[in-house]
């Protein structure tokens, strides 16, 4: 009987480890694509893991679209996250994000968040960027804002414009409710081997904190390989906050 459980402990473990490994391999995500279906960014669908093992569900950052917003012209960014799979069977849960960014500077003038969670009411907050006057309004009540202050799609906007053949590092200032936080992070370029072509990419290593307070509790970190095309495309996500690993791969670019 020891011997069995011996056995079958084994097998659970080497079907974990791999299944570790192919969630986290920039090399396996490319090679699930075509040649030629990632020289420019699209719709961007990723598969959402805990502990890079456990599969939670799934999340779509869509391309961003030219709109008019107040008279002004801006970028409608979107994004939407949601549980999948077993997980779905036993709980529920939904996340659909908007931001109106300016296209002259790229900073957020308008941020909308939608939270629904099975069993609980559906949650929704709005939040108004005045960038000029460094003001952002949540409900009414105002608060005072950094310089150039990001929401997390205008973030990742900018993550994806960004020239990192020139730079090593990088720094933005987020906020979304009531505190400033800091995205600081350093860009190491690399080589990426799929099917017997190499593709240029960076891995990025970022850290999320308060910017008034030295806690590691108020602490994010977050580790993202990007591939060089028309924009950067994050191919691999990966977040550590409040003692969990998530993971996020590419799965589908269209």
């Amino acid at each position: 009987m020891k011997k069995i459980f011996l056995f079958f402990s084994a097998v659970l473990i080497s079907f974990m480890i791999g299944i570790y490994y192919h969630n986290s391999s920039p090399g396996l995500i490319i090679g699930k694509f075509a040649l030629d279906s990632l020289e420019k960014a699209g719709d961007l669908k990723y598969k959402i893991n805990f502990l890079n093992v456990l599969p939670m569900g799934e999340a779509t950052l869509f391309a961003a679209k030219t709109e008019e917003y107040h008279g002004s012209a801006v970028y409608h960014l979107s994004a939407n996250a949601k549980t999948s799979g077993l997980v779905a069977k036993f709980f529920s849960a939904k996340a659909m994000l908007d931001s109106y960014v300016d296209k002259q500077d790229n900073n957020p003038l308008y941020f909308k968040q939608k939270l629904q969670i099975s069993g609980k009411p559906d949650t929704e907050k709005e939040v108004l960027y005045d960038q000029k006057s460094h003001i952002m309004s949540v409900a009414g009540v105002r608060r005072s804002i950094l310089p150039d202050t990001q929401d997390p799609l205008s973030a990742m906007l900018h993550l994806s414009k960004m020239d990192f053949d020139q730079i090593s590092d990088f720094e933005m200032n987020i906020n979304t409710n009531q505190k400033n936080y800091s995205l600081k992070g350093t860009v190491k370029p690399q080589v990426i081997s799929s099917k017997g072509r190499k593709f240029k990419a960076y891995l990025l290593k970022a850290e999320i904190k308060r910017r008034d307070k030295n806690n590691p509790y108020h602490r994010s970190r977050i580790t993202m390989v990007v591939l060089k095309a028309d924009r950067n495309i994050p191919i691999l996500i990966k977040v550590f906050a409040s003692g969990a690993l998530i993971n996020a791969r590419l799965i589908e670019n269209k």
